[in-house]
């Protein structure tokens, strides 16, 4: 039986992990990978479920890094 804190929280899951496979998806066309790219625990509080980003080597951060940089400066031509 689905409780309404249940029926509360299916909008914000939903959310949460389309967010996580777009994210994944784009860090692939990069060729980076995340591991432990997940959703974490929703909020006692709010409801809300956030990404969790998880743990990376220093490399992929500075990869992470350049492109968004990159693509940041194609945002602005």
């Amino acid at each position: 039986m689905t409780t309404r804190y249940q029926l509360h929280l299916n909008p914000h899951r939903i959310a949460a992990d389309h967010a996580r496979i777009r994210l994944r998806a784009a860090l692939g066309v990069g060729g980076l990978v995340l591991p432990s790219l997940g959703l974490d625990e929703p909020s006692l509080l709010t409801g809300h479920v956030l990404v969790e980003l998880g743990r990376a080597t220093p490399e992929t951060v500075l990869r992470m890094a350049d492109l968004l940089l990159s693509g940041f400066a194609c945002a602005d031509r």
